[in-house]
C-alpha cells in the first residue's frame, strides 16, 4: 500500500457509490469501516466482503483492493 502519507493510518470519508482503489503489494493493509457500509474486493481472494460500522478486514493476498461505499461511509486504512 502506498498512500503517500507520513502517518500509518488514514481516515477517509466516501460518498455513496464512490470507489477507492489501493495497492496492497506489500501485504500490510488493514481496512476498518468506522461508519456506514462498504464493499471490499481483493485480487486473488475467492470472495468479496461487506463491512458494516465497527468491522475490520485484513486482506490475505497481495495486489489491488477496491472499496466501494454502499452508502456514506467513513473508512480507516492502516499500514501494519
Amino acid at each position: 500500500m502506498n498512500l503517500n502519507s507520513k502517518t500509518p493510518k488514514l481516515e477517509l470519508l466516501l460518498h455513496t457509490h464512490q470507489l477507492l482503489t489501493l495497492d496492497n503489494a506489500q501485504h500490510n493493509m488493514a481496512i476498518e469501516c468506522k461508519e456506514g457500509l462498504i464493499w471490499v474486493t481483493a485480487a486473488g481472494e475467492l470472495r468479496d466482503r461487506m463491512l458494516y460500522s465497527g468491522q475490520r478486514y485484513v486482506p490475505t493476498s497481495n495486489g489491488r483492493v477496491v472499496i466501494e461505499a454502499i452508502d456514506e461511509a467513513c473508512v480507516d486504512i492502516e499500514e501494519q
